[in-house]
């Protein structure tokens, strides 16, 4: 920058005797072009420090990286500047290649999702994938059995859960919560195979090899055996 306005400066001041070669009027003329240059020169060189490279630079520092990390450990996408009398959106595209990658991806994946409304998207059950599924019910027609596309694992379309063999949604909608187990389902389904009944009071399940119908579990509770209900004298004629 120095250079140039020497440079401007022997070209409209000239040397010193040649300066006594001009008249007044001449050399006015010629600071007023040389005072005209060095303001042009110097709005320049501020306009090339305003830039938006260098606020972009400025603005993603060190500080912006760890306000945007942050924000993303909380699951919040919508990321505001850190500056307090600034409520301005910082958008993921403009930080890329200055934040990790691995947290500009999953700050982009969060933001893209967000663009998708609640009732068209649903997540995959199983906790170990969680990835988001679109909801593509069309005409009412629910599909029930579903297949993750990520981890292959199949899945209930209408509860969001894993795959519940053996039972209609209905069904598995009557289940207590802490019997919705894949073990669980598989104990429900052989009792079914097998005929065994469940003790009312303590869903332990009982195995009748011989005898009558009024059972008394290993908890002291009587119940039938056919229909599982608490035992009394009518159960003596139950068809169940």
């Amino acid at each position: 920058m120095e250079r140039v306005l020497k440079y401007l400066r022997e070209i409209v001041g000239g040397s010193a005797e040649s300066r006594l070669e001009v008249s007044d009027a001449e050399y006015a003329e010629k600071l007023q072009v040389e005072e005209a240059l060095q303001a042009s020169l110097a709005n320049l060189q501020i306009s090339h420090h305003k830039s938006p490279s260098f606020k972009a630079k400025q603005a993603a520092g060190e500080s912006q990286t760890t306000h945007v990390e942050a924000k993303i450990q909380e699951n919040i996408h919508m990321i505001t500047c850190p500056t307090l009398t600034c409520d301005h959106i910082i958008q993921p595209f403009s930080l890329r290649g200055i934040i990790p990658e691995i947290v500009f991806a999953r700050w982009e994946k969060a933001w893209n999702e967000a663009t998708i409304p609640d009732s068209q998207k649903f997540y995959c059950p199983f906790k170990d994938c969680s990835a988001m599924l679109l909801n593509d019910d069309k005409k009412g027609k629910m599909i029930r059995q579903s297949e993750c596309p990520v981890c292959r694992r199949l899945f209930c379309a209408r509860c969001y859960v894993p795959w519940h063999g053996g039972f209609n949604c209905k069904q598995f909608q009557k289940l207590k919560v802490n019997e919705r187990g894949s073990d669980d389902l598989k104990v429900h389904v052989l009792t079914k195979e097998k005929k065994w009944t469940k003790c009312p009071n303590c869903n332990y399940v009982v195995d009748k090899v011989a005898g009558c119908i009024h059972m008394t579990c290993r908890c002291k509770f009587e119940f039938c055996y056919k229909c599982g209900s608490k035992w009394s004298a009518r159960h003596w004629r139950c068809q169940a």
